[in-house]
């Protein structure tokens, strides 16, 4: 499933967008957990992300793509405090 965000704001970065992979999302109405794909503009990518640990879920993979960073590689989710795996 994708789920797509709109734009906001006009500054340069506004032709980025990232890909936000979230699995164990709790906040849906049919189904108790998700693996979903979260297509947002990267001015919106923090707002985002916090949305998703706020409704219990986790970040799985992060891609950003468009502007100069057109051919980024996924970053692997961190390890740490309160993370299982």
């Amino acid at each position: 499933m994708k789920v797509s965000a709109g734009n906001r704001g006009t500054s340069f970065v506004s032709s980025r967008q990232v890909s936000i992979s979230v699995t164990g999302l709790a906040n849906n109405e049919y189904s108790r957990t998700a693996d979903l794909t979260l297509q947002v503009p990267y001015t919106r990518m923090n707002e985002t992300m916090r949305n998703v640990q706020r409704m219990g879920g986790r970040i799985t993979a992060v891609t950003v793509s468009g502007g100069d960073n057109a051919s980024a590689s996924p970053a692997p989710a961190r390890k740490g405090k309160g993370n299982k795996g």
